[in-house]
Formats: structure tokens, sequence, C-alpha cells
């Protein structure tokens, strides 16, 4: 955007605007807010707005009516994956690549140091909202450092660099999530290679994809569709899915846990079930540093 703090008033004016890629991030905020008994974000509300929640909306309408559910289900996963580490103290930074309105810092611990990493637009918005809220008192105070970076750029030396004088030696949770479908594979390969250069042993790293099998469901072609016909016509769009494969085969991390859509609802709703056909399946995958 060439000004984004002329366009975020005016992102939903009307339900037929379009968006780009980064604004998607008000949706999945609308999205969790919607059940935050499930996802336990008990912030995700202050994102939202009767134009927003419209879109959220059209968009569950357009895709699939369980995509809200999906989302709370991912967010309660990560939510209930970190607590258990931060007690047992194998945490003291959590890195979020490709953050977006997140609210994690705000209902996990204070003792953390939390690094947000977006696009320019995306953090120079998020961080004069939280800091607002921070002093208005509707979030709790945190240490947070916001950083931009672009993940399609051709080298991520630089902020490897940013990354690792802050990080230092303090054990690390990398979270990406909601990230890799917009990328290509040599951009996901350069981000799994910062990864590797920023981690020591028994640090984690938390990584969300669609496989490719999911690209033969309706629901997936519903989803291509709704976002090719719903971006600015300046944007960039490859989609991109990744077979388990990919995770099981980096030599330098052991994969620790993987869930989906499925396994979630089935352990935290096991009385709702889903329809397979109508279900963007996500899979969430934990790998701990070798």
């Amino acid at each position: 955007m060439e000004t984004f703090y002329l366009s975020i008033p005016y992102l939903f004016c009307t339900v037929d605007q379009k968006i780009n890629i980064h604004e998607t991030a008000f949706v999945t905020a609308a999205f969790r807010a919607g059940d935050t008994t499930l996802s336990m974000d008990r912030f995700a509300h202050l994102w939202a707005d009767p134009i927003i929640t419209k879109h959220a909306m059209r968009y569950s309408n357009s895709v699939s009516a369980y995509e809200g559910y999906a989302h709370c289900l991912r967010n309660r996963y990560f939510y209930d994956t970190l607590k258990e580490l931060i007690s047992k103290e194998n945490i003291e930074v959590l890195i979020n690549f490709g953050c977006g309105f997140s609210m994690y810092p705000f209902f996990l611990d204070a003792s953390l140091h939390y690094i947000e990493i977006d696009t320019v637009d995306v953090i120079a918005y998020k961080k004069e909202k939280t800091e607002a809220w921070q002093k208005e008192g509707l979030l709790p105070e945190r240490k947070i450092t916001f950083l931009e970076a672009n993940f399609n750029a051709v080298s991520l030396q630089d902020l490897y660099k940013k990354l690792a004088v802050i990080k230092a030696a303090q054990r690390s949770f990398i979270l990406l999530e909601g990230v890799l479908f917009f990328l290509g594979k040599s951009d996901t390969n350069r981000l799994f290679h910062l990864f590797n250069q920023l981690q020591g042993p028994e640090e984690f790293l938390a990584s969300v994809s669609f496989q490719p099998q999911l690209e033969k469901q309706a629901v997936f072609k519903k989803l291509i569709d709704f976002v090719e016909g719903n971006l600015e016509k300046n944007q960039q769009f490859v989609y991109q899915t990744v077979p388990d494969s990919f995770y099981k085969d980096i030599s330098t991390y052991t994969l620790v846990d993987h869930q989906d859509s499925f396994s979630l609802s089935e352990q935290y709703k096991p009385e709702k079930k889903l329809p397979f056909e109508e279900i963007l399946n996500e899979h969430m995958y934990l790998l701990r540093k070798n």
C-alpha cells in the first residue's frame, strides 16, 4: 500500500472492496474472537468491528462454514503447547514470524520476551494499536520487539543478524503460523535456513501448512477462488502446500508432535463431528532442534 495509515480506516469500507494479502489478518482475528472459550484469545475482539465481522462471514460463506472453528482450534493448540513449555522453563523468547494480529504476548506469561515479525504495514499498525491499548489499560504490559520483514526477499541475512543480537542465548520458540500458504518453495527454504542458524539444541519450531492432497478437494478450490477474487490486482499470489516429508526430512530438527484440525477437534470438542469435504484441514507441526 502506498499509505497504510490512510487505508486502515477504510480497509473494509465496503463488503466488495479488494484487500491486500496482509489484511487477511483482520479476518483471522475476527475468527478467534468468535469463540474465546475455545481459542483462549480474550483480546482478539480489540481488532474487530462490524464491517470486519461481515468480511469474516463472507469468507466463511464463500469457503467453509467451519473456518472460524478451525482458527480457534489452531490458536488453542499453540496456547496450550506454549503454556506447557513455559511452565517447564523451556522458553525465554517467542519469535512469531508472520505475527499478523495474533495476541499471544498478552495472554501468555509476562516473563517472556516477545518478538513480532511481519510486513511493514502490519507491524506499524500493530505496534501503534497495542502500545496505545497498553497505555489505556486494555492490554497488560509486555516486553515486545517489533521487526519488519519481507519473507519473499532474496536474502534474509539482515533479518537474521537483527534477530541473533536480540535473541542472544535465550531459549526460543519460533512460530510460523498462516505464512507458508502464501510463500514459494525457495522462500520457505530460506526461512528454515534462518531458523536453523538462529536456534540452538532443544529449542522449538512450530509450523502450520496445508498438505498437497487437500488440493483435490472442492473446499480448497473455493479458498483459491476467494483469495484470487478478493485481492488487489497488483498482489502476486502463488499458493503452496507442504507434504509431511518436508518436516520429517529436516536433519537438524526432530518432529515431536503433529496435529491437524480433525485431531484437535477430537481433543477439544469430541462431540462436534466435522464433515471431511468441508474442512480446510490445517496441519500443525512441532519440531525440536537437535
